[in-house]
């Protein structure tokens, strides 16, 4: 008897969906590590408004399965199980037997989407779009599985062996893209853990930081993060993005407070500074110092870092307003050729020489200086440190 395409057609589905979800969550690893080591963008695709951040929801806890493994890449593996069963079902005798253990892979993936869903609503405060659409594919997967017409199971149908191999294969082939996707795969934890100790056993300097320096997060926070930087400097670009996630994930536990030290003459009495080696840095110090006056600091500092590359003598200030929505034009460019802003910048430059600043970007934990940019990891083992003091 011939039999019918519309069973075939099941389980081609089955197998696309899976197929997609594997997809999306060897996508979602990448994330992950890119935003763990400080390697991505701060602006995300899937970073929409105050309700959808990704960003936000890799940086939790509950993005991780254990300490450095992404949960997408155990999802990579569920996918691919799933994704093989169902192939399995294009096979008349292999399918015999095989409902209940696709019904079970599935009702799995269900009831971690809503376990996950509440987490995010819940403990995080934030959604993840890739997330929403992954739970979609759940459910979709759990109703179609259900909807498999029950065999009986025989000799020639699926046994819990074949189950066995294919999710040691799934688990072998999800570990091989995780540590593909990792930029940290080569670099030893001994490495990183002597990093994180030779920060918090370096000697505590006393900042008084300036009024009305631009900061985000809870004033009174335990750990205050102070950084300096010149806008026009590659390095304290990377140093951002390493920084931006973590204000996502410790937005009561540490304040972080942003000052000027551009690379240049121009605006930096510092006596060390030989020459003017970044000559937009003035410009760009003085249109973010403007921007926020008008409380567009955080859209200011992540635009002239997303945009160094396009900056002009004596355009920095339009850069601000053709991308930056509610920028007052004019108030901006007469601000940027006040005295007074010029001053602000000077002010936090000597503040920086008097720490002995040498290069960019300098960050001081609670005090500790860092030299350059550290992995967006190695701040987090860091500040759970200090939290732990």
């Amino acid at each position: 008897m011939k039999e019918s395409p519309s069973k075939k057609n099941l389980f081609y589905f089955l197998a696309a969906l899976s197929g997609i979800g594997a997809g999306i969550s060897i996508w979602q690893t990448r994330l992950f590590f890119l935003t763990r080591t400080g390697t991505g963008e701060m602006k995300s695709f899937c970073n929409i408004g105050q309700t959808f951040d990704c960003t936000a929801v890799e940086m939790s806890k509950f993005a991780e399965m254990l300490p450095g493994i992404p949960l997408s890449a155990v999802a990579i593996a569920g996918y691919l199980v799933i994704l093989i069963l169902s192939l399995f079902g294009l096979s008349h005798s292999l399918r015999k037997g095989l409902k209940p253990y696709l019904v079970g892979f599935t009702g799995i993936a269900f009831l971690f989407s809503v376990v996950y869903l509440m987490i995010m609503l819940t403990q995080i405060g934030k959604l993840c779009l890739l997330c929403l659409v992954v739970d979609s594919i759940n459910i979709i997967l759990f109703v179609l599985a259900l909807t498999i017409q029950k065999s009986e199971k025989s000799e020639d149908g699926t046994k819990f062996g074949h189950i066995a191999w294919v999710g040691g294969a799934a688990v072998i082939v999800a570990f091989l893209f995780s540590k593909g996707l990792n930029p940290q795969a080569g670099v030893k934890q001994d490495d990183l853990n002597d990093i994180v100790e030779s920060v918090l056993n370096s000697n505590v300097n006393a900042i008084s930081v300036p009024a009305g320096a631009p900061s985000i997060g809870d004033a009174n926070a335990p750990i205050t993060i102070v950084k300096f930087s010149d806008y026009e400097c590659p390095a304290c670009k990377m140093g951002a993005l390493s920084i931006h996630p973590l204000t996502k994930r410790y937005p009561k536990e540490v304040r972080f407070v942003f000052l000027n030290f551009p690379l240049a003459k121009e605006c930096n009495p510092d006596p060390q500074l030989g020459r003017t080696i970044h000559v937009f840095a003035c410009e760009a110090a003085a249109a973010a110092v403007c921007a926020t006056e008008q409380g567009k600091f955080a859209e200011a500092y992540e635009t002239l870092f997303e945009n160094q590359g396009k900056f002009e003598q004596g355009k920095i200030a339009d850069l601000l307003i053709s991308k930056i929505e509610g920028m007052d034009a004019n108030k901006l460019k007469d601000c940027v050729r006040l005295p007074g802003t010029s001053d602000r910048i000077r002010r936090d430059a000597e503040l920086g020489s008097s720490l002995k600043i040498r290069s960019t970007p300098t960050f001081f934990v609670n005090g500790h200086k860092v030299e350059g940019g550290l992995p967006t990891n190695v701040w987090v083992d860091i500040i759970e440190r200090l939290l732990k003091k």
